[in-house]
């Protein structure tokens, strides 16, 4: 008894992990895991040129505006890109995105252009 319920706990696991990692993505989906990564991307590229100049004090205005920009495209296709969708898992990952991007603009104090 104690191992049929083992082997149905490992099942239920195993199937959770293929549906949250393995299992392809929607083309919808899979637009806007794009957009996540270019994001990232940008968020990373900001971070490390805040870090640069607040170490040793070079202007690293040039890589924050770059960084800046990129992150507007994204949220541009974004929007664009969320009038258009039409599956339920899409629109929740877009809108995750969207507020994700809304909460690193507030936090470093980046005006929405």
């Amino acid at each position: 008894m104690k191992a049929l319920a083992i082997i149905i706990i490992l099942a239920v696991i195993g199937f959770i992990a293929y549906t949250q990692f393995f299992a392809p993505l929607s083309e919808e989906e899979n637009e806007v895991k794009q957009l996540e990564k270019r994001f990232n991307l940008s968020t990373r590229q900001y971070l490390g040129a805040e870090r640069i100049a607040g170490g040793t004090g070079l202007d690293t205005t040039s890589d924050v505006e770059e960084a800046i920009r990129s992150m507007n495209k994204t949220r541009a296709e974004l929007m664009r890109l969320q009038k258009r969708l039409e599956e339920e898992s899409a629109i929740k990952r877009a809108e995750k995105l969207e507020a994700k991007i809304k909460e690193f603009y507030e936090r470093n104090e980046i005006f929405w252009q």
